[in-house]
């Protein structure tokens, strides 16, 4: 028997497929939560300040921490754009990559979220290694998380192989080339699955001295 939109009990989570991309076919049936006002930043819009489709567009117009990913050139302290797109937020840089951020392009936590936030592969980021087959985030390797990550190896017993990414939900990740944050004093390599090497997309938004 099949039960009405309205009688369906909803699961007290985002849906990952309407958060990260501003729609899901399930409609009004979907057991998670479809919040218009929590869906993840236009990528149009984050780097260049517009967007061709306009009031149309399913994703936001408007940055906020919980949203925007971490300005690099505020981090470095040296932004002086006033209108900078990019979250204006004080995060250690070897913290680990903010899971939620990464996978649905919105944290709850926001400015107060001690993780980086971040368009890259967490499980990549934080433990060198990703064990899920249908990765659409970019794995980036820095050299700082690379002997980070060896010594993490070094402490591990050998036995403990589990895991370390059971989603397998076929949903539409945020698009993955906007990465615009990453270690302070060194350039990353970014590898994407499946090809040999990609490219960062540079935050376009900053405004030299």
């Amino acid at each position: 028997m099949n039960r009405k939109p309205s009688e369906i009990k909803k699961k007290n989570e985002l849906c990952k497929r309407f958060t990260s991309t501003g729609t899901c076919y399930k409609g009004p049936s979907c057991l998670y939560v479809h919040d218009p006002n929590k869906v993840a930043i236009c990528k149009e819009f984050l780097q260049t300040g517009k967007c061709g489709a306009g009031s149309m567009c399913d994703l936001s117009h408007e940055p906020s921490p919980n949203r925007s990913p971490a300005c690099m050139h505020f981090l470095r302290g040296r932004c002086s754009n006033p209108e900078c797109r990019y979250a204006h937020v004080r995060v250690t840089p070897g913290a680990p990559v903010c899971r939620e951020f990464a996978t649905l392009g919105y944290c709850e936590r926001g400015a107060e979220c001690d993780q980086r936030h971040v368009h890259e592969c967490p499980d990549y980021a934080n433990t060198g290694a990703c064990h899920k087959k249908r990765c659409t985030l970019p794995h980036v390797d820095r050299a700082g998380q690379i002997r980070k990550n060896a010594a993490n190896k070094a402490d591990t017993p050998a036995d403990s192989e589990a895991d370390l990414s059971s989603e397998e939900d076929e949903y539409d990740e945020i698009d993955s080339d906007d990465v615009d944050s990453d270690e302070l004093d060194e350039d990353p390599e970014m590898i994407e699955p499946g090809a040999d090497s990609g490219e960062i997309a540079q935050q376009q938004d900053f405004v030299g001295f």
